[in-house]
């Protein structure tokens, strides 16, 4: 179950509308939510890459 929980940020406002372009949102605090999903997958597929980094070979797949 996801616990919401408000928090009081001092932010960019710049930065913020920019974020909301970018991200196609309809709203800041949706911007923000998405912004932090974004920043916690790369770290996810970063500590992935990195377990995974020299397990194997590459394999071509165009036989050249």
């Amino acid at each position: 179950m996801k616990v919401l929980k408000r928090k009081n940020y001092s932010l960019d406002e710049a930065k913020i509308k920019k974020l909301r372009r970018l991200l196609r949102t309809k709203s800041e605090t949706e911007a923000v939510h998405k912004a932090v999903d974004l920043v916690l997958f790369q770290q996810e597929a970063v500590k992935a890459w990195m377990e995974n980094a020299g397990a194997g070979g590459v394999e071509d797949l165009y036989a050249r």
